[in-house]
């Protein structure tokens, strides 16, 4: 979800996505600075062709990694963008939402160690909105983490591929949910 041309954590939604493909997995990777998802505006966002293309490829997913830097203790603005864009059921109702039972892991990027649960108010909504299942393992990945820009230490990339193997039998194991959530509480 980083717009910044260096961003670790794009880099790290690539190293999630070789990971999937060596697990053996569909996946797809949805970068938003090549899709650029207008602002959220309940309106005119629903028409767009990026919204689109992006719910469709959400709703036919079982899991969602969503990978952002951390700024000022909490994932990236354009994350929060995307969840209420794809997320809401537009007023006329010809969409459901597209975030409803998945399976969300979260990868993260920062400066320094100590934001690492940056993600958990994202998490919590995810939750109670779209009744969402949250992997308990998730990637943060600081600075001193990183070998050079372009990889990470041996424990961080262990942790990748065990959070990565957890995110995929949770999808399998809930594929066979006899339940469909939607708006309620």
């Amino acid at each position: 979800t980083s717009l910044d041309q260096d961003s670790k954590s794009r880099k790290l939604a690539h190293m999630c996505k070789a990971a999937l493909n060596k697990i053996g997995t569909d996946n797809n990777l949805i970068d938003l600075l090549k899709i650029r998802l207008p602002k959220f505006d309940n309106g005119s966002v629903y028409g767009s062709p990026e919204y689109v293309q992006i719910h469709g490829m959400v709703s036919a997913s079982s899991g969602i990694i969503f990978a952002s830097p951390v700024y000022n203790w909490s994932c990236c603005a354009e994350l929060k963008n995307i969840i209420e864009a794809i997320g809401s059921t537009p007023p006329d109702g010809s969409r459901k939402g597209a975030l409803f039972d998945k399976v969300v892991t979260f990868v993260n990027s920062a400066g320094l160690p100590h934001s690492y649960m940056a993600f958990s108010h994202l998490a919590i909504s995810l939750m109670i909105d779209f009744k969402c299942i949250i992997n308990p393992y998730n990637i943060y990945v600081h600075n001193r983490q990183w070998i050079d820009d372009s990889d990470v230490n041996a424990e961080t990339r262990a942790r990748i591929e065990k959070t990565l193997k957890v995110a995929v039998e949770l999808s399998r194991l809930l594929d066979q949910r006899t339940y469909s959530s939607g708006w309620e509480i």
